[in-house]
């Protein structure tokens, strides 16, 4: 058994295809994927149907336990047979776009058309598949589409009509009941093997659609118009229903669920507001060390769990990787150039935006990815702006900050600084640089340790330097010419 649990994503695609791999290399010959789902994704719903048709095992069945709206009920069709817990729900599969912070974005008609499109082709394929009316499977994606159940008076035939059949026939759609006895009548009839004769006595026993909603099936409703096979309410009555030794699950691993979080829009915002926070922590104090290893790891999460789902490509990695390293020589290299840090920025922007969507932008589906994915991304530029100002402005004064700043700095022989305030050192003083200056780092007077910043060229780790003027708790610094000496 296979459960398939909130909404329907890349993540879930990339679950079903490991444990289907799983269930079928351990000889099972039948698998039940239990849905309780919202719905999800378009893309990940096509590509999960086509993945239970073509490499789960025959005798593959969907459990709707207890719901499977949208998303769910394309891939409970996609399967051999339903099965219905008792009260459970599925249907209302028409495509929507969904903007984080924004809700449900209507769409043009020409745009809704080309999104129901392969939709409708999934559902017309499990219609011949299953032997059901394609026009009942139909009015889970489409509205405007009138529905009834039609039954022939002389043997209790039933099959599914709509309103050219109800002309055909002389019957008034005014007099359909609404509901129809749940225990009464039998399951209808594929249209193909139940033809409609004007001779024969029909009257409506049910109105299945009245135009103006999307279908959505209860479970007594999936039972008495033939989408589901019967109802079970919990695993004792699976294992009786397929007559098994035992059930065995395949539950999502905990590495799937982790890459699922990372992977949402919220954690990303968060990411790339401490990639940037600790990126600029790391360019000011590059002694530190532990900020840029932060920074390195909210990047490999960035792109490396979209990468493992395939959802970024190798050239979208490699953009920004590109811009880290652009930043990087304007930063240290050619600090001043300007265009050189400016084109790696938009290198990392348009990296982190390409590798939360897909390879077709002229959807609307992938349309409405890229515009969460530059939300996102631009939100979390933003956060990440704002709490380095606001690092800059109260944290980076604390004594917490200065005391990791100091012990990160210092490494080898040297004594642990005093976290007593040091009196700044006078311009024309002579001293060493602790660290590299990039332009920023630190440099050493006698046993004190001080900020410093270079004039803009790059300054090695122990060479001599002066102090030329002072700028607030740190110093600037120029590289120590040596007098030549008289022979």
């Amino acid at each position: 058994m296979l459960p398939i649990t909130g909404p329907i994503d890349s993540v879930t695609l990339w679950s079903i295809e490991r444990r289907l791999k799983a269930a079928t290399e351990q000889g099972f010959q039948a698998v039940v994927l239990e849905l309780d789902t919202p719905g999800g994704e378009v893309g990940a719903t096509i590509d999960i149907c086509l993945r239970i048709k073509s490499e789960a095992p025959a005798n593959t069945v969907a459990w709707i336990h207890p719901k499977a709206y949208s998303a769910g009920t394309l891939i409970a069709l996609s399967c051999r047979e339903i099965i219905v817990a008792p009260g459970s729900v599925f249907g209302d599969a028409a495509p929507i776009v969904a903007i984080p912070g924004l809700g449900l974005q209507p769409l043009p008609q020409a745009e809704r058309a080309k999104m129901e499109s392969p939709l409708l082709d999934e559902l017309d394929a499990a219609a011949e598949r299953r032997g059901d009316d394609p026009r009942l499977l139909h009015a889970f994606v489409v509205t405007e589409r009138e529905l009834w159940l039609a039954e022939r008076a002389s043997d209790g035939a039933r099959r599914f009509v709509d309103r050219a059949d109800l002309e055909m026939l002389g019957i008034d759609p005014q007099t359909a009941p609404a509901k129809l006895d749940p225990g009464s009548g039998r399951r209808p009839t594929p249209p193909a093997e139940l033809a409609l004769d004007p001779q024969d006595n029909w009257r409506i026993v049910e109105t299945i659609d009245d135009g103006t909603r999307l279908l959505v099936a209860q479970s007594d409703e999936a039972l008495r118009w033939g989408l589901a096979a019967s109802t079970v309410k919990d695993d004792q009555e699976l294992q009786q229903f397929f007559a098994a030794r035992e059930i065995v699950p395949f539950p999502e691993s905990w590495t799937e669920s982790v890459v699922r979080l990372i992977v949402s829009w919220p954690m990303r915002i968060l990411l790339i507001a401490i990639f940037v926070v600790a990126l600029v922590i790391e360019t000011l104090h590059p002694g530190i060390g532990i900020a840029g290893a932060i920074a390195a790891g909210a990047l490999i999460l960035l792109v490396g769990a979209p990468g493992l789902l395939g959802l970024a490509e190798w050239w979208e990695i490699l953009l920004v990787i590109l811009g880290i390293a652009l930043i990087g020589v304007e930063i240290f290299i050619t600090p001043g150039v300007g265009f050189i840090g400016l084109f790696g920025a938009v290198c990392v922007l348009f990296g982190l935006i390409a590798s939360f969507t897909g390879s077709d932008p002229t959807s609307a589906g992938e349309r409405s990815l890229l515009l969460t994915a530059s939300t996102t991304t631009v939100a979390g530029l933003v956060i990440g702006g704002l709490l380095t100002w606001f690092a800059s402005r109260w944290f980076r004064e604390t004594t917490i900050f200065k005391r990791a700043v100091l012990s990160a700095s210092v490494v080898g022989g040297h004594e642990m600084p005093s976290l007593s305030e040091p009196r700044m050192p006078a311009v024309g003083v002579r001293c060493f640089a602790d660290t590299d200056l990039r332009p920023a780092g630190r440099v050493r007077v006698a046993d004190e340790l001080f900020d410093a910043q270079s004039t803009g060229d790059y300054i090695a780790r122990g060479a001599a330097v002066v102090v030329i003027a002072r700028s607030g708790s740190s110093v600037i610094v120029e590289p120590l010419r040596e007098e030549s000496s008289e022979s």
